[in-house]
């Protein structure tokens, strides 16, 4: 008895590091790359509102705008560019907000891309990419 629950303490602390880290390489990345409601002018700008940003691109990425849906989606797709914004300085309590208001898990799923500045800078920042529920019911 006394073995079956250190081992499952052993494998609790190791999940525990794992998530450690996990959330350590998330929490170091603070730029967030914008190309709808978010952007400087649009209806949830608010949001971000006295946060530095800048226009960028996500390369081989294409923005679809349903009518019926009421905001804007991004896909992969070769040769197509989504121009948007990068904001610099998002702190993780900002992006939880965001994640609630963007569906994060549901309509979509925060990830980590490469996104090019007008200068030809590379960085990394996170977006909202759609869910396949989105993507299936819209394209």
């Amino acid at each position: 008895m006394i073995v079956r629950r250190l081992f499952l303490l052993i494998i609790i602390i190791n999940r525990l590091k794992k998530m450690e880290k996990i959330n350590s390489i998330m929490e170091k990345c603070d730029k967030l790359f914008v190309y709808g409601t978010l952007q400087h002018g649009q209806s949830r700008n608010y949001i971000l509102r006295g946060l530095k940003f800048e226009k960028a691109a996500l390369l081989n990425y294409k923005k679809l705008e349903p009518p019926s849906l009421g905001f804007p989606f991004i896909i992969k797709a070769e040769n197509s560019n989504v121009k948007g914004e990068v904001y610099y300085g998002v702190r993780q309590f900002l992006i939880n907000q965001i994640d609630m208001i963007e569906g994060e898990g549901n309509l979509y799923h925060r990830i980590i891309i490469k996104i090019y500045l007008e200068d030809g800078r590379e960085i990394e920042a996170y977006t909202y990419y759609p869910s396949k529920m989105l993507i299936k019911n819209y394209m």
